[in-house]
């Protein structure tokens, strides 16, 4: 459906939505540890201080007792994206930036991911030079990113997202696209950025990373995630 997404990047995955009314994660009796992983550390695959999270994630399930919800979810796995062409995050302001991916081939219209089950939280779609990441939960418009192509890259220059405000961090706004962008479309093993806000113990990132990412995380830090060294020599994507 999408030659060049679906050939680089593989094709559907999954999402679901923190923000969903009446619902939550369900801990397990025996809830795995997050544990936080000095640089230096060997068992850490990056070269970035932060937050091993993966067997806590995968320990969790998500819930919700509004019937709407559940049927919400359910609706939108049938959807091809198309109700968000033309539209923009509610009340949106622009970032510029320029993420760039190693891209050869031409894009066409469809799904990049879609989620599988509730304990996913994104669905991406590409609609001419726009890729649109959505809740999967609530089909909410969360992040609008332009892009162009060139002979050996696709470049995002622009991203639209609703303002939290004056105090918004708009460079962790980019690094979630980046983010969302590596380890959902083009399946990499990537760390996934936390919010300078965000406690900084091992329950609450975990909870966190769940509740952004579900399933689809492992790595939480609250360093650059965009630098070209994230990743140490020895381990392979």
């Amino acid at each position: 459906m999408i030659k060049f997404f679906r050939n680089m990047f593989g094709s559907k995955t999954s999402g679901a939505d923190a923000s969903a009314p009446a619902a939550g994660p369900v801990l397990n009796e025996s809830q795995p540890a997050v544990q936080w992983l000095e640089k230096d550390d060997p068992k850490n695959p990056f070269t970035v201080n932060g937050y091993d999270c993966q067997a806590f994630v995968r320990s969790m399930l998500s819930t919700t007792q509004d019937p709407a919800v559940a049927t919400s979810f359910s609706a939108l796995r049938a959807s091809l994206g198309q109700e968000h062409i033309g539209l923009v995050p509610s009340g949106a302001v622009a970032l510029e930036c320029r993420l760039e991916y190693p891209f050869e081939g031409e894009t066409a219209d469809g799904v990049l991911f879609h989620s599988s089950r509730m304990e996913e939280k994104w669905d991406i779609y590409l609609y001419a030079d726009r890729i649109y990441f959505c809740r999967s939960w609530t089909g909410a418009l969360t992040f609008l990113a332009h892009f162009t192509t060139t002979g050996s890259a696709l470049v995002i220059h622009q991203i639209l997202a609703t303002s939290s405000g004056p105090g918004m961090d708009y460079r962790y706004v980019v690094r979630q696209v980046d983010y969302l962008v590596r380890s959902h479309i083009l399946k990499q093993t990537h760390p996934h950025p936390l919010p300078a806000g965000l406690e900084r113990d091992p329950a609450s990132v975990g909870l966190f990373s769940f509740s952004q990412y579900g399933w689809l995380c492992s790595f939480g830090t609250f360093d650059d995630t965009l630098r070209r060294d994230i990743r140490k020599p020895q381990v392979d994507d």
